[in-house]
């Protein structure tokens, strides 16, 4: 099943089947016959940011003023990929959860799930206050 960048299951595929609609208003109106959910879509109006002028979503360049469209822009940035180095400086900074390494890691980085859960939970544990080994010397006494 597709998956969203976050890691979540995409299921707009799934909003205009009828069939789940149905299920849904029943879900809704707790099983009251005729009971019909309106699902609202979002629609995103793609324009340009110099002109304003409506856009299709398709074009490179804005055909009124020639400027770059915001979505051609975003294809030409580069894709900086952190190294698991980085990655555990940010855990162990707080500037990053866990939950958003490990999504990262198993999606940007390919690495299997069981190689991500082991190296946060090594990263966790180097966290942790090192307890010294203490001699209780009151075991010895008679």
């Amino acid at each position: 099943m597709a998956q969203t960048a976050g890691g979540c299951r995409d299921l707009r595929k799934y909003q205009n089947d009828e069939a789940i609609q149905d299920a849904f208003s029943k879900l809704v109106s707790g099983g009251k016959p005729y009971y019909k959910t309106v699902l609202l879509k979002k629609e995103e109006v793609k324009a340009c940011s110099q002109c304003h002028i409506k856009l299709a979503g398709d074009e490179k360049f804005c055909p009124e003023c020639g400027a770059k469209t915001e979505w051609q822009k975003k294809k030409e940035e580069p894709v900086i990929l952190l190294s698991p180095e980085e990655l555990e400086q940010q855990f162990k900074k707080g500037e990053k959860k866990e939950t958003e390494i490990f999504a990262y890691m198993r999606d940007m980085l390919k690495l299997p799930e069981v190689t991500v859960f082991e190296l946060v939970n090594r990263w966790k544990k180097d966290m942790q206050p090192k307890e010294e080994n203490k001699i209780d010397l009151n075991q010895f006494k008679g």
